[in-house]
């Protein structure tokens, strides 16, 4: 199948599947508890600092809906109990990921592999505010390599910025291979005041692009509501402002971006050896007004192979709720 077959293909069972569901919203009145549509956009850029390397770029796009809650793949996310607020989201997720020189065409041995991945996926959300405690899990499906497009986007976006270049290695890219993806996390309250929290949380990635899990802990600071009654858009209609900072360690047993995928082997440059502990950092600041929040922050992941550097990008993400 070529590239652009398989990325039809996706798209297709993708839109079908989001009909599928969608379509009990024009059968009748919304359920009891119905929180309303929330939409969530993430953007994840390394322009901040003036590369382009590693990881390169990633957007996300999820929308929280009550009618999401009759997914056939609900079955396989975590249980609640009867007492929690859930949410239930669709998503689609593109990242891509280039070496440090992107304007020679040769394969960089020693560098990051050109790669990228699309993945949409079926998520549950849900907060106990009794016991302190946040679930987050999700099944995804997609495809990595040049059908999720990550050559035309990048190259695509550079052509119409002034101090971008084009970059010339997209032929090396990590070749197309399926994607299949379970994640969770959970989160627990430790330290619940007014304007003061600190939280620990676990997490794990099974399948394909990730296999991994991490542990860390995150801080904020400011004035809000109480982070485990639900996603806060939807709680108040007051000023909300509080500064975060958020840290943790992964234990990664694989890497699709840098070891490629476990079906299509023909890859012109991975790696076999990565490292399989890695350092993460999260901070910044969000700003909450009535059913809008807007967040900015920086992130710092520590090397992912030998001769690898430390990472950063800037990270911007807004949710309303309708």
């Amino acid at each position: 199948m070529r590239c652009a077959d398989c990325l039809k293909l996706l798209i297709f069972l993708a839109v079908t599947y989001f009909f599928s569901v969608i379509n009990p919203i024009n059968c009748g009145a919304q359920q009891k508890n119905n929180t309303g549509t929330i939409l969530e956009l993430n953007v994840d850029n390394d322009i901040v600092f003036l590369i382009d390397r590693y990881y390169s770029s990633g957007v996300s796009f999820s929308v929280y809906s009550p009618w999401m809650k009759k997914s056939p793949f609900n079955h396989l996310l975590l249980p609640h109990n009867s007492n929690e607020k859930v949410y239930y989201s669709l998503s689609v997720t593109h990242r891509m990921y280039t070496p440090e020189r992107t304007l020679t065409p040769e394969i960089q041995h020693n560098d990051y592999p050109y790669s990228s991945y699309l993945l949409f996926g079926n998520h549950k959300m849900s907060f106990s505010s009794e016991n302190l405690i946040k679930r987050i899990s999700g099944f995804e499906i997609g495809v990595i390599g040049p059908a999720a497009g990550g050559e035309n986007i990048q190259n695509g976006l550079h052509e119409n910025i002034p101090f971008a270049e084009t970059s010339l290695g997209w032929h090396n890219q990590i070749k197309n291979d399926f994607c299949l993806q379970y994640n969770v996390l959970i989160e627990k309250g430790l330290i619940n005041l007014h304007s003061l929290e600190f939280n620990g949380f676990v997490g794990a990635k099974i399948g394909v692009p990730h296999t991994q899990a991490h542990i860390g802990a995150g801080l904020r600071a400011g004035i809000f509501d109480d982070y485990f009654k639900g996603m806060g858009v939807d709680l108040s209609s007051e000023f909300r402002i509080w500064m975060f900072i958020r840290g943790c360690i992964y234990l990664v047993n694989y890497n699709a971006v840098l070891q490629g995928g476990t079906i299509n082997q023909n890859n012109v440059h991975t790696f076999r050896e990565i490292e399989k502990t890695l350092l993460h950092g999260k901070f910044g600041g969000v700003l909450q007004y009535r059913n809008t929040s807007i967040e900015y922050g920086m992130e710092v992941r520590s090397p992912e192979f030998v001769s690898a550097f430390w990472h950063r990008w800037a990270h911007i993400a807004m949710v309303i709720s309708l």
